[in-house]
């Protein structure tokens, strides 16, 4: 088993660089299919990766946009809650600029639509705060 080499709490990580970000990006992009990526990169952006966070919700959202079979699937134990913080945290600090871009808005609605089909009440009210 791999252990973590930074606290749990750690919100950055001195090796992760900017540059970084075109892996995560492929890294979603080849294996999203996976539940296991899906669960990786919502963690990392929480954690480690919080950074990315302005990306990684466009990798979230693509992931879950082409791969329509990840609603039937069992995710990983936690997906869906950290899918909900970080969605959570992306709408409070980014409110105005969801509600003026569309293009971002709907990729934000295929996340929150995703977290309501899995049960998310959390999902629910994001979404109603949003639209």
């Amino acid at each position: 088993m791999a252990t973590a080499l930074w606290k749990e709490d750690a919100k950055e990580w001195h090796t992760l660089k900017s540059t970084d970000k075109k892996f995560f990006k492929e890294v979603s992009q080849k294996i999203g299919h996976c539940p296991s990526t899906l669960y990786a990169l919502a963690k990392l952006l929480n954690g480690i990766g919080s950074s990315y966070i302005n990306d990684g919700i466009i990798w979230i959202s693509d992931i879950i946009e082409k791969n329509n079979d990840l609603e039937g699937k069992k995710l990983e134990t936690n997906t869906i809650y950290y899918i909900e913080n970080l969605i959570r945290i992306y709408i409070y600090k980014n409110r105005e600029n969801i509600k003026k871009t569309i293009s971002l808005k709907q990729k934000i609605l295929i996340i929150l639509d995703f977290l309501i089909e899995k049960g998310s009440v959390v999902g629910y009210m994001l979404r109603e705060d949003i639209l």
